[in-house]
């Protein structure tokens, strides 16, 4: 049962395969725990896998965005459908990117108070699009994003993006999935940056 970390006592089928057992054991290793959301998908091999198999799609090395701008909207994406989980997840994993707290907590809130590039600037008011209201998205906006450097690849892969990160935060919501505290403990610590100033 997982009704520990979510508002249902799923059962775990207690049957992942050999390649994503070893996922999730790698996933432990790097985090120094298993996240809520792993537990949740890992009760059942098919389960994880259709999620792992979308993830691994966004991030694919010829995606055309960099882990940071994946992060960016991630986060962007969390904060505008008020996932709480989704915000603690992603909020650790872009102070990890970045190694600085404030600009984290600026895009967990109100992003267009950050210190932003043309180009993020306008991926993340694209994000927000994307999350609020896709049907009205046009060709002007995303003339925008070929405005500031985005080829129609990337633009997809934003969309994509995006729009998988909102399913995300509404099942999140939906199943009630509470965020580890170790999420809120998470790179909390001042360090140089490493992605933010090559973005």
């Amino acid at each position: 049962m997982i009704d520990d970390i979510c508002g249902l006592a799923l059962d775990d089928r207690a049957n992942l395969d050999a390649e994503m057992t070893a996922l999730v054991k790698g996933i432990e290793k790097k985090y120094g725990f298993i996240p809520h959301f792993v537990r949740l998908f890992a009760t059942d091999n098919q389960r994880l896998r259709a999620f792992m198999g979308q993830y691994m799609e966004l991030m694919r090395r010829d995606s055309g965005l960099t882990p940071l701008e994946h992060e960016m909207i991630a986060l962007v994406s969390a904060a505008t459908n008020g996932c709480v989980y989704c915000t603690a997840h992603h909020g650790a994993l872009l102070r990890g990117e970045t190694g600085d707290a404030l600009f984290t907590e600026y895009l967990s809130r109100n992003y267009r108070l950050a210190e932003l590039t043309p180009r993020q600037r306008a991926m993340l008011d694209f994000t927000v699009m994307v999350n609020r209201d896709a049907e009205r998205i046009t060709d002007e906006d995303r003339q925008r994003l070929r405005d500031v450097g985005f080829d129609d690849e990337q633009i997809y892969m934003i969309c994509a993006t995006a729009a998988f990160y909102a399913g995300a935060n509404r099942l999140a919501q939906a199943v009630g999935l509470r965020p580890a505290a170790q999420y809120l403990e998470m790179y909390r610590e001042p360090r140089p940056a490493r992605r933010r100033a090559k973005a």
